[in-house]
């Protein structure tokens, strides 16, 4: 549950869609294909990824063949229902960071302070302290982490009830067939280059023997007219 910022800024596509918010912010849609990024996306299984560099405008890179399977996915009352998603995020995390993690540190940044002053030799109370903010900094990030994904429960239910759940289930099929394919496709294209690799390794075998065996046939046949002259003489 987090959009990209570097990939927002790495783009140079120009999007196939652009999608205007009531609000006035947009969601460009781009085929994921053209970017730098495709591959690595693909390999940790991600064929779509919302990307922002100011958390109110959005590009949404997606897989082209995906695009065209489930194109229903990515309308702009779906995406405006995502992007509600990530304001509701961005909106946790600063909460998180503002009126939880600040404060925990204040208060452990003062008390480091009164203690080391009022009383010099009990370092101990400190290391009490920190490992009572680390716990509970640990346990608002666990909070905040079950937050977060009742959010995009959330979110997801609302996309369901908005295109229709039996509806849904048929976009959601076409999806895993579509990536199932593609893996199998991807793994069939990687034997096929062992494949090719292997083969043209054995050809390079054979043609270092078969220049081998010309070199010493030559050889040979010098020898033979070496002898012969020396006989003759």
């Amino acid at each position: 549950m987090k959009y990209n910022e570097k990939q927002f800024y790495q783009s140079k596509t120009e999007p196939f869609e652009t999608q205007e918010m009531d609000n006035g912010q947009k969601i460009e849609l781009h085929y994921m294909n053209d970017e730098p990024f495709y591959m690595e996306n693909i390999n940790k299984s991600r064929f779509l990824a919302w990307a922002s560099g100011d958390g109110k405008n959005y590009k949404l890179f997606i897989d082209k063949g995906l695009y065209e399977e489930t194109s229903e996915l990515y309308s702009k009352d779906v995406n405006g229902i995502w992007m509600n998603f990530w304001a509701r995020i961005d909106k946790m995390r600063k909460n998180y960071i503002f009126f939880i993690m600040l404060p925990m540190l204040l208060v452990f940044l003062i008390a480091f302070i009164l203690i080391s002053i009022l009383l010099p030799n009990t370092m101990w109370v400190l290391i009490v302290a920190l490992v009572v903010v680390l716990f509970a900094s640990l346990v608002a990030s666990s909070m905040l982490s079950r937050k977060m994904q009742m959010a995009n429960i959330m979110a997801a239910n609302e996309v369901r009830d908005k295109i229709g759940i039996e509806h849904f289930k048929e976009i959601v099929a076409k999806q895993d067939a579509y990536i199932e394919k593609y893996y199998q496709d991807l793994q069939a294209k990687y034997e096929e280059e062992d494949r090719i690799a292997a083969e043209e390794e054995n050809l390079d075998g054979i043609e270092a023997i078969e220049n081998d065996d010309d070199s010493n046939l030559e050889a040979n046949e010098e020898t033979a007219e070496e002898n012969i002259e020396k006989e003759e003489k």
